[in-house]
C-alpha cells in the first residue's frame, strides 16, 4: 500500500470514463417501488418504510427510510456527507440488502427532504439527530454504521463523546477529519469572528462536482439533482472547524472496530488525514484501504466493485467476533474543545504589539520569561 504526499495530490486526475456499468447489485429490490412514496411498501423481497421523524429540536423533522429484507442477519445506518442526501446511496443500500442487512437511512437536517434551514446545523444538533435514529434500532441485532465525508466526522465525534457506546463496526468512506491547510490561520480567525456577528450568513463552498467521481454519468446526475446543496452557513462552517479541533487530538480514545476507506485522488478530504487517524486510534480491529485512483465518492465510482467486496468481507469478519454492544438511553451531544490556547495567543500578540518598542530592547531570556509569565497568568483568569 502506497501513500502520496500533499504535492502529489495536485497532479492531474485519472482519466474519466463514460461507463454506465456502475449499477446496483440487485435491481430486484427496486422493482415495484415508488421512491417518493411515504408509508409502507412491500414485495416478496423487501419491505420499505418512508416517513418523517420528530427530532429533539422542536419543529424540525428528518426524512427517514427503512429497508427490511426477509431475513435479517445484521443492520446498518447510512449517514451521508455535506451537500448531498440519502438518495445518493442506492447501490450501497442494495448491496447491504443483498447480504441480509436491514438498512436505515436519513437525510441530515438542512439537506435532502429533511427540515431545518438549508446548510445550517450545529454539532450538537447533528448528534441529537443521529441519536433519534439510534433509538429506532433493534438492540438484539448486530449494528454497523456506514458514514461518508463530513458524516464520518459527525459519527466519529459522537463515538468519542460517548465512549461507552459500542457496536459491531464503523465503516468510514473518505472521512473529512481536518480542514484543508489552504484556508490558513487568518481565515480561521475571521471565521470565528463572523460566527459571533453573522452566524446565519450563507456562503458558497465552491463544491466542484467533478471531484466526486470519474464517472461522467454520475456527475451529470449530481448536476441535475435539485436536492444537492453547495452552500453552508457561517455557523455550520465553524462547527466543521470544531470537528477538526476535537477528533484528531482525542483519537487515542477511539476503540470501536473500524474500516477506513479513502481515495488517493480525493481533493475534498485528504487521504493523509485518514492515515493519521488510523495510526492514532486504539481499536483492536482496524483496517485501512487506500484506493490509488479513487475520488471522493468511492461508492459511485469504478472502485465500487472492490469496495463492495471489501465491506462484505470485513462485516462478515466482524459478525464472527464476540463484540458486546452497548446502547445508552442517554448520550452526550456536541464536542468539548479547549479554546483558551487560541485566546492566549491572541491576547499575547496584542500585548507584544502594544509594547513592541520596549520589548525589543530586552534580553532573550527576559523576553522568554515575560511570555511564560503572561501565558500562565492568562490560563488562570481565562476559563477552559
Amino acid at each position: 500500500m502506497s501513500y502520496s504526499t500533499t504535492d502529489e495530490r495536485l497532479m492531474d486526475s485519472p482519466k474519466r470514463t463514460e461507463s454506465t456499468e456502475i449499477q446496483s447489485d440487485s435491481q430486484m429490490f427496486k422493482k415495484g417501488f415508488n421512491p417518493s412514496f411515504l408509508g409502507i411498501q412491500q414485495t416478496s423481497k423487501v419491505t420499505v418504510s418512508r416517513r418523517y421523524l420528530d427530532t429533539k429540536t422542536h419543529g424540525v423533522q428528518l426524512y427517514y427510510q427503512e429497508f427490511t429484507p426477509q431475513i435479517v442477519d445484521a443492520q446498518v445506518i447510512i449517514v451521508h456527507g455535506f451537500g448531498e442526501h440519502s438518495g445518493n446511496y442506492q447501490q450501497l443500500t442494495d448491496s447491504f440488502l443483498f447480504n441480509n442487512f436491514k438498512v436505515y437511512l436519513y437525510d441530515q437536517r438542512g439537506f435532502g427532504y429533511s427540515g431545518g434551514i438549508r446548510g445550517q446545523a450545529t454539532v450538537e444538533q447533528m448528534h441529537m439527530d443521529l441519536d433519534t435514529v439510534l433509538q429506532l434500532v433493534d438492540r438484539s441485532v448486530p449494528l454497523f454504521i456506514f458514514c461518508h465525508a463530513l458524516g464520518a466526522s459527525m459519527v466519529i465525534s459522537f463515538c468519542l463523546m460517548n465512549p461507552s457506546f459500542q457496536f459491531q463496526g464503523l465503516i468510514c468512506s473518505n472521512a473529512q477529519l481536518r480542514v484543508p491547510a489552504k484556508y490558513g490561520k487568518f481565515k480561521m480567525l475571521t471565521l470565528k469572528l463572523m460566527t459571533k456577528l453573522c452566524p446565519d450568513l450563507q456562503v458558497n463552498t465552491y463544491h466542484n462536482l467533478s471531484y466526486a467521481s470519474k464517472n461522467n454519468h454520475h456527475i451529470k446526475k449530481l448536476a441535475t439533482d435539485h436536492l444537492m446543496h453547495p452552500y453552508m452557513s457561517i455557523q455550520f462552517a465553524y462547527n466543521v472547524l470544531l470537528f477538526q479541533q476535537f477528533i484528531l487530538p482525542n483519537a487515542t480514545k477511539f476503540r470501536i472496530p473500524i474500516l477506513l476507506l479513502h481515495g488517493k485522488e480525493d481533493k475534498v478530504a485528504s487521504h493523509l488525514d485518514s492515515l493519521d487517524f488510523y495510526r492514532i486510534i486504539q481499536s483492536k480491529e482496524k483496517t485501512l484501504k487506500i484506493f490509488d485512483q479513487g475520488f471522493h465518492e468511492l461508492h459511485n465510482d469504478s472502485e465500487w466493485p472492490k469496495m463492495k467486496i471489501l465491506i462484505t468481507q470485513w462485516c462478515t469478519k466482524m459478525l464472527s467476533k464476540d463484540i458486546k454492544m452497548s446502547f445508552m438511553r442517554e448520550h452526550k451531544f456536541g464536542v468539548v474543545v479547549k479554546q483558551y490556547r487560541s485566546k492566549i495567543r491572541i491576547i499575547l500578540t496584542i500585548l507584544l504589539i502594544l509594547f513592541r518598542k520596549k520589548y525589543v530592547c530586552l534580553k532573550t531570556s527576559t523576553k522568554l520569561s515575560i511570555i511564560i509569565f503572561i501565558e500562565l497568568l492568562l490560563r488562570v483568569f481565562i476559563p477552559n
